[in-house]
């Protein structure tokens, strides 16, 4: 009777353990999705960087990847809006004239 109960609860813990095996990393809600720091303060290169990031992952609910979904639509849409970096690139002699 102990043998038999000792498996069950040895089966137990191992089913409750696979229960997410195989599911997609996205479906997993973590405890607290980030939506900070303010866009606002964001440096061009951090609005890029978080930009790019909140693209890799479709909305899901109200998550996007491990941010809020309303975050990153917003950081989207200021980096969408955020003036072209320019950078000056210095013409060699050998290129000749424009």
């Amino acid at each position: 009777m102990c043998a038999e109960a000792a498996a069950r609860a040895l089966l137990f813990v191992i089913s409750a353990a696979c229960a997410g095996c195989g599911a997609d990393s996205a479906d997993l809600s973590p405890l607290r999705l980030k939506h900070g720091p303010p866009i606002g303060q964001l440096q061009a290169e951090q609005l890029r960087s978080l930009s790019m990031e909140c693209e890799n992952y479709p909305t899901h609910g109200s998550m996007r990847g491990r941010y809020e979904a309303a975050y990153c639509a917003e950081a989207m849409a200021a980096w969408a809006d955020a003036p072209l970096q320019m950078v000056p690139v210095q013409k060699s002699p050998q290129d000749g004239p424009l």
